[in-house]
């Protein structure tokens, strides 16, 4: 029984040495803090709508912790998550981005977010029938007469405020052969640029039909 006893004791001793030890390795590593730029996640967004203003891309984080930890810490590493699952209505919004729904590796933790809030101007996605025409690029010289396009409204999908401005829409650009007479060319939309706007039904194309003329140039 004593020797049982001494054995447990052995074991509990060797397990305060392993346990000093470790302790000792981790506060020889020192404790540091590094800042890094890491992905903004929008989250749970309802499908009906569409945030219409620029959001930063990726927001500044402090983090603090074992030097050795934050070394390997890449920015892929951490993400900076904002839940939007509780909006129900266009309008603007401000949010905080909470340090609690960052998830860190043991030990780490975040010092700072820059920046901390957010302003987001939330709109609805609706549809619209907008008047559509025909846009060409012609060589000089030329011009095209009684143009129409057939079908003659383009159905578009996209945020509600952007959709009422717009008023109408135009072809690509239609570039028939320079020919006199009578002309027929296939086309799709130009949709804006960088916007959040597009045709419902994506493959759809339109018809444009018109007369080419050549006018005579002075002194040709």
């Amino acid at each position: 029984m004593n020797r049982m006893g001494l054995f447990s004791d052995k074991l509990w001793l060797a397990a305060i040495v392993v346990a000093f030890v470790l302790w000792a390795l981790v506060q020889g590593q020192g404790v540091g803090s590094v800042s890094m730029d890491v992905p903004l996640q929008v989250r749970a967004l309802p499908a009906n709508l569409v945030i219409v203003n620029d959001l930063p891309d990726h927001v500044r984080v402090s983090i603090s912790g074992p030097q050795v930890r934050l070394a390997v810490l890449a920015e892929q590493d951490v993400q900076v998550p904002i839940n939007l699952s509780d909006l129900t209505e266009p309008g603007v919004v401000e949010r905080a981005l909470k340090v609690s729904d960052i998830k860190l590796p043991p030990g780490m933790q975040v010092e700072k977010l820059q920046p901390d809030r957010l302003e987001l101007q939330v709109d609805r996605i609706v549809q619209r029938n907008l008047p559509l025409h025909p846009r060409f690029e012609l060589a000089a010289g030329w011009k095209a007469l009684a143009a129409q396009v057939e079908p003659d409204h383009a159905l578009l999908e996209g945020p509600e405020v952007w959709l009422d401005a717009l008023g109408n829409v135009s072809t690509v650009v239609v570039q028939p052969e320079l020919k006199p007479g009578s002309f027929e060319v296939v086309v799709g939309v130009e949709t804006p640029a960088g916007r959040a706007i597009k045709l419902v039904n994506e493959d759809a194309k339109f018809t444009v039909r018109g007369i080419l003329r050549q006018e005579i140039q002075e002194g040709g």
